[in-house]
C-alpha cells in the first residue's frame, strides 16, 4: 500500500528539490545534518554506516566522527561523494555517458569514424604533400 502523504505532487517536487540540493543521485542516500542548526555534516554517510556494519563500537566511532565534523551551511558544502565514494569529474561524466544509451552509440559511431579515418591515413603512409605526417 501506498501513503497519499508521499505520492502528492508537493511531496514529489520536496524530494526533487531535495534530490537536486543534495546531488543524490540514487537510492538509499544517506546525509548527515546537525541537528540544531541543519547544517552539512557528510553525504558519504551509507557507505560510513556499511563500513561500520553490526560492530557497536565501530557504530559509536562513526557517531563521535560525525560530532567532531565542522558542519557547514548547506549552500557552501561540497557534495558529491556519497553513495560511491569520491568520484572525480571524469569518472561521474563516464557514469553519466553509461547511463544514456543514445550517448553510448553516438560515442560508438565517432570512435568508428575515429578507427576509420586513422585506417585510410596508414594506408597512404601518412604522407601528404610529400611530407610525412
Amino acid at each position: 500500500a501506498m501513503f497519499p502523504s508521499y505520492t502528492s505532487t508537493v511531496n514529489r517536487n520536496r524530494q526533487g528539490r531535495l534530490s537536486d540540493i543534495f546531488k543524490i543521485q540514487g537510492i538509499p542516500s544517506v546525509i548527515v545534518l546537525d541537528a540544531k542548526t541543519g547544517h552539512f555534516i557528510t553525504d558519504n554517510a551509507r557507505t560510513e554506516v556499511m563500513s561500520a556494519g553490526s560492530d557497536a563500537s565501530a557504530q559509536k566511532e562513526l557517531v563521535q566522527s560525525w560530532l567532531s565534523k565542522e558542519a557547514v551551511p548547506i549552500d557552501q558544502a561540497s557534495f558529491g561523494s556519497g553513495g560511491g565514494g569520491s568520484d572525480n569529474l571524469i569518472v561521474r561524466a563516464i557514469k553519466y555517458i553509461l547511463t544514456k544509451p543514445t550517448y553510448m552509440l553516438g560515442i560508438y559511431v565517432i570512435v568508428k569514424k575515429i578507427l576509420m579515418y586513422l585506417e585510410e591515413m596508414g594506408e597512404d603512409g601518412g604522407i601528404e604533400d610529400g611530407k610525412e605526417l
